[in-house]
């Protein structure tokens, strides 16, 4: 009895192999053609000649620092990157739309250490964000870091934006303007009432079939079992 118990059970195992699919996310931005883009695991040889890097430098940047996409300017003086991080807070708050207004303020002070004014909490397609700015200036002259904060599915995303000058050009707000981040609903199993009759036929065929085998084997081991006996 406990043979054919876990025939039944392993057949079953078997056919109804369930993946318990947590939620994911879409995301979508449009940028000008003067815009060289890439996504996680594809091919890196075009844009990282942009950024005089190899291929496998940049995949190795792209894995250390949980980059989803990069774009880069033709001119090279504007790059857009969106990075997605699971940490301990993501993951408890999930999505930022469930934070209330106090809520939301720790995380804009946590996200950012300006204390200049270049902080606020903005809304773009249905989804608040931190917009953190800031405006510095090394070698290469004067540039401004734009950041667009979020969390959906359990992540934190971090739009990070560069451009030349003193504010946030308008390629980068209308870049923003585009951006759509949404989380996925897990797909649901809908077995129609044929296909369950089909899967309940084989299920019930193999775990007779098991149990016909096992039987066989017994059998076999008893009749060598005596056969020994004999002797």
């Amino acid at each position: 009895m406990k043979y054919r118990i876990l025939a039944v059970i392993v057949v079953l195992l078997a056919i109804f192999n369930i993946n318990v699919s947590a939620a994911s996310y879409e995301y979508h931005i449009s940028l000008g053609a003067n815009f060289t883009s890439a996504q996680c695991g594809d091919d890196l040889t075009q844009i990282s000649g942009k950024l005089n890097m190899t291929a496998d430098q940049l995949n190795t940047y792209f894995n250390k620092n949980g980059l989803v996409y990069l774009a880069v300017s033709d001119d090279a003086k504007t790059q857009i990157r969106i990075s997605a991080f699971t940490d301990n807070f993501s993951s408890a708050v999930s999505d930022i739309s469930l934070l209330d207004d106090e809520t939301l303020n720790e995380f804009m002070n946590a996200v950012s250490n300006a204390d200049d004014g270049t902080v606020c909490v903005l809304s773009n397609n249905e989804r608040k964000y931190i917009q953190v700015r800031n405006t510095l200036k090394d070698s290469g002259g004067i540039y401004t870091v734009t950041q667009y904060i979020t969390i959906c599915d359990n992540k934190t995303f971090y739009v990070s934006c560069y451009n030349d000058g003193e504010d946030t050009s308008s390629e980068v707000q209308t870049a923003f303007e585009s951006l759509h981040i949404n989380a996925i609903s897990p797909q649901k199993s809908n077995y129609t009432l044929p296909s369950v009759l089909t899967i309940v036929g084989i299920v019930v065929f193999s775990a007779i079939a098991i149990i016909m085998v096992i039987g066989i084997i017994k059998s076999n081991t008893l009749t060598k079992k005596k056969e020994q006996n004999k002797y």
